[in-house]
């Protein structure tokens, strides 16, 4: 396994390029790679679009595994057992700024690093390590950076977002319509440099 991958998200709008380094997140990076290859993504979508505090500049979308949370269809969803394995951004050198990729985390109980990849369409240095203090400082796990298909994460940012969830936080950030993930995929491509 190469150190530096290039981890690619296939929507229906077009492809997200995401460039990672296994030796910045170690973890973060090999629990994606895995839910990649087991083909968990394939199908997922992109299901929110959200402008975090009151900043209008500011916006992130999100999308993957809790997507059957607002279906119903109940299916397990794996996350990291534990605080520890959030790799902050202190460790990894990551800051949360327009094109860096990162991990949600289950706010409300259990601290843990949910499978949700969320893309910062902006910057939020309140993400990083620190920058909040509820329910922790860990921040979140970015992970790394989109290198192609920024555009593409725009068009899902700027999408009509009135879709019906029983969360009330989440109100007004749900998409009309989701944008599916048809494919995700890792490519290791030799010429990529660390």
């Amino acid at each position: 396994m190469n150190e530096v991958s290039i981890f690619v998200f296939e929507t229906e709008l077009g492809a997200v390029h995401v460039r990672v380094d296994a030796r910045r997140t170690p973890l973060t990076v090999a629990y994606v790679r895995q839910l990649i290859e087991s083909g968990a993504y394939d199908g997922a979508a992109f299901y929110r679009t959200t402008k975090l505090g009151n900043d209008a500049r500011r916006s992130l979308i999100q999308g993957g595994l809790l997507t059957p949370v607002f279906t119903g269809s109940g299916d397990p969803i794996p996350s990291f057992d534990a605080l520890e394995t959030v790799e902050s951004t202190d460790a990894s050198g990551y800051r949360h700024e327009r094109g860096t990729v990162s991990l949600a985390r289950d706010l409300f109980s259990s601290g843990n690093v949910l499978p949700e990849l969320f893309v910062c369409l902006d910057d939020y240095p309140d993400l990083d390590r620190g920058g909040r203090t509820e329910p922790d400082d860990l921040g979140f796990p970015a992970f790394g950076s989109v290198v192609e298909g920024l555009e593409v994460a725009d068009a899902i940012g700027g999408a009509e977002a009135e879709g019906v969830s029983q969360i009330e936080h989440l109100a007004g950030e749900l998409l009309s319509s989701p944008v599916a993930i048809l494919r995700a995929t890792v490519t290791d491509p030799p010429d990529v440099k660390g």
